[in-house]
Formats: C-alpha cells, sequence, structure tokens
C-alpha cells in the first residue's frame, strides 16, 4: 500500500496506539466486505458505498468517493485486490488533501489563542484540559480563559484542572457576559504572557442569529486586546453522534471562522469516516482526536496515521 508522506516525522506507534481505543467500525467493516474478495464488479461497489455510509462519511462525499474510486479502477485496469484497497487509499488521501493543510505554528515566546467552541456534551472543557497537559508536555507556557459563563459546572471544571496542571486560569462571575471575561483574560496574559492561551466559550446559544452575533462579538474583543488573535478557533465534534453532530456543528462553522475540528470520544461507538465528511463537506482539517477518559488521551490527528488503522485489516 502507498503511504503518504508528511512535512516532519511523526511517532506512529504512539498515534496508532492511540487511536486503535477507538471503535474501528469502517476498517472492521471493509475487512468483512472485501475478506471473501472474488473481483471488483458494480455489487462491490455498491457494497462499498454502504460501508462508507454508514461508516459516518455522509452520501454526498460517499458518493463523490466511489466515482472517484471507479474512475481510477478503469483508468489504471485494476483488478487486485490490493489493488482496489491502494486505489481507495488514494481516493481517501485526495479528499482529505493533507498536503494543503496549514502546519500549526505556536511559537515559543509569542503569545497565541485557540478559541474553543462546540455544542454542550461535545467535550469541549474536556478537550481543553488534554490539549493543556499536551502542549505543556511539548514545552509550552499554557493559561486558559474560562468564557463559558452560562455553566458554572464547565468553569469549575476547567479551574480544577487547572490547578492539577498548575496553570492559571482567568474566570468571571457566573453569568456574566463571556465576551468581557476574555477581555480580563486578554489582559491578563498580556501582563503574564504564556505561549498558548485556551479560552472555553459558551455553547448554550439557542438559534443561529444569537450565535452568529455572540461568536463575532468575542472574536471582536480578543481582536482589539490582542492583535491578529484568535489565530486559532477550533470546533469540538463528538464523533459518536455522527452525521448528527456534524449537522449541529454546521450552525458554528457557518457562525464563526472555524480554522480547525477536535474529535472527541473516539473511544466510544465512533466510525472513523466522520473525518473524510468534515473536511469534505467543510474544508476543515482535523486538527486533534480524544480517545478516552485519560488526561493523556489525545493526540495530533494525521492522514497516514488514520489511513493505516482503516485500511490495515481489510489487507489481511
Amino acid at each position: 500500500m502507498r503511504l503518504f508522506g508528511k512535512k516532519k516525522e511523526r511517532d506512529l506507534d504512539t498515534y496508532l496506539e492511540g487511536y486503535s481505543k477507538s471503535n474501528n467500525s469502517l476498517g472492521a467493516k471493509l475487512t468483512a466486505l472485501l475478506g471473501g474478495f472474488n473481483g471488483i464488479d458494480d455489487d462491490l461497489l455498491e457494497e462499498l458505498l454502504v460501508v462508507l455510509i454508514e461508516a459516518d462519511v455522509g452520501v454526498t462525499t460517499s458518493e463523490k468517493i466511489i466515482d472517484m474510486l471507479k474512475n481510477r479502477i478503469q483508468e489504471k485496469f485494476i483488478t487486485t485486490k490490493q489493488g482496489c484497497i491502494d486505489a481507495l487509499v488514494d481516493v481517501m488521501s485526495e479528499i482529505y488533501d493533507e498536503e494543503n493543510v496549514p502546519e500549526l505554528n505556536f511559537e515559543k515566546g509569542r503569545t497565541a489563542m485557540i478559541m474553543m467552541v462546540g455544542v454542550n456534551g461535545s467535550g469541549k472543557t474536556t478537550s481543553i484540559s488534554k490539549l493543556t497537559d499536551y502542549y505543556l508536555r511539548h514545552g509550552y507556557t499554557v493559561g486558559l480563559i474560562a468564557a463559558d459563563t452560562f455553566r458554572a459546572g464547565a468553569v469549575d471544571q476547567l479551574v480544577r484542572w487547572a490547578e492539577r496542571l498548575n496553570v492559571h486560569c482567568v474566570t468571571g462571575r457566573e453569568n456574566a457576559d463571556p465576551s468581557s471575561v476574555l477581555v480580563d483574560g486578554c489582559r491578563y496574559f498580556k501582563e503574564n504572557p504564556v505561549d498558548i492561551i485556551i479560552a472555553d466559550t459558551a455553547g448554550r446559544l439557542q438559534n443561529k442569529q444569537n450565535l452568529m452575533k455572540e461568536l463575532t462579538k468575542m472574536k471582536k474583543v480578543v481582536g482589539r486586546e490582542m492583535e491578529g488573535e484568535p489565530s486559532q478557533i477550533w470546533l469540538t465534534i463528538d464523533s459518536t453522534t455522527g452525521q448528527n453532530g456534524l449537522s449541529q456543528a454546521a450552525l458554528f462553522i457557518e457562525a464563526t471562522d472555524i480554522t480547525g475540528v477536535i474529535l472527541t470520544k473516539m473511544d466510544g461507538t465512533s466510525k472513523g469516516g466522520i473525518v473524510l465528511a468534515i473536511k469534505d463537506q467543510y474544508n476543515l482539517p482535523i486538527r486533534f482526536i480524544t480517545y478516552g477518559e485519560e488526561i493523556e488521551a489525545i493526540t495530533e490527528f494525521y492522514l497516514e496515521g488514520y489511513l493505516r488503522t482503516v485500511i490495515e485489516e481489510a489487507e489481511s
């Protein structure tokens, strides 16, 4: 199988170990489908389409993959199981188009902000604690802003993690304007600089108009306090909710300039295909996946690890 080069070396074993904790339904279904391989025909491609749809790739993206795969098979006169798998990997790689995903370049000594958005229950606050630990382990200094003021539990949770990780967390009073907490946080970290600020934001907004208004306001006040920030706005999506989670997340994608996605709860009943759906439908890169309760259960996403995990079983 052809693998895909990255701009820098990765610890593939660590990645696969983490990702393998997810329920790899797509890989399992591909294994079952190709296990009794009897040649490539319309029936096989139709079954493969069903597998992709059931794995949360989505109807539109699944149909695109099958059309591209069919063309690839015809152009290269592919007749073998391995050839079919290689062509499928190539097509998935083309759909995700990782080579055109901007690299994350946080600089030590220069403050950058990640603003986290997402519906309540998507794992947003938990992901912030995991990200904090991840960047601390990679030598960055980190500060937190608890601007999800409508949910006291989220603030308390973030404060507890901040204490455990020995980082500062800026908070406001309950039900305070989230933007005012962001302003306080920006001002605190301008006086007490860190490399990365991670800001939690409210996920309980009742309609699209309010959501757009609130997110626009939050981004604007941060930009006034810190020029060019937030440079990253990441959306958390609960991978176990599949296409439903993607539909809910669409409001946030429409409301603000999302720069990346964190897929959470990949150790649950996630089917994995949502990775391709998000990139194809919204052109958003997956930045991280989380796959367990432990603080260390987070890994940076990259395509080679994802494709190896999905496809390797089907090759056996």
